[in-house]
């Protein structure tokens, strides 16, 4: 018979971030978006930068989270989220955000020889991706309340 659900635990270096059944979970792996759904194959993957959406089992509702990296472990019916940084959306500073993103894009246009293309599109792409969920957290607040 076929689950309905999976344990899910999403765990950072700093604390573990929830431990609940779900029935739906979308990350961002490095080769694209992936959602996982109970009796998911075994695997273990690579994330990247982007959002983080779950289904709850018991509420029914979706939690959203930014995520910068880190793996994803999926085996009978358990899905472990290794992140290196993690962050709830209701959780991220909408400013400050727009603030990093200022920074981000006027130092990638000033394309001086000593600067780390690499990490200045992760900053970039960290900080474009905070925003787009905040801003969506607020869209959402707007139409339920």
């Amino acid at each position: 018979m076929a689950a309905s659900s999976f344990e899910l635990k999403v765990l950072s270096p700093s604390r573990q971030l929830m431990a609940i059944r779900a029935t739906a979970i979308t990350l961002p792996g490095t080769l694209g978006y992936m959602t996982i759904l109970p009796d998911h194959a075994a695997m273990i993957a690579e994330l990247d930068i982007g959002e983080v959406v779950v289904l709850s089992s018991d509420a029914g509702d979706n939690e959203r989270f930014f995520i910068a990296g880190g793996y994803v472990e999926v085996e009978n019916n358990q899905v472990n989220v290794l992140a290196d940084v993690i962050e709830k959306a209701q959780e991220i500073d909408a400013g400050r955000a727009e603030q990093a993103l200022k920074r981000a894009s006027e130092r990638l246009s000033q394309l001086e020889t000593s600067l780390d293309l690499e990490r200045a599109n992760r900053s970039l792409k960290r900080a474009e991706t905070r925003v787009f969920i905040a801003a969506t957290m607020a869209s959402t607040a707007r139409l339920q309340g």
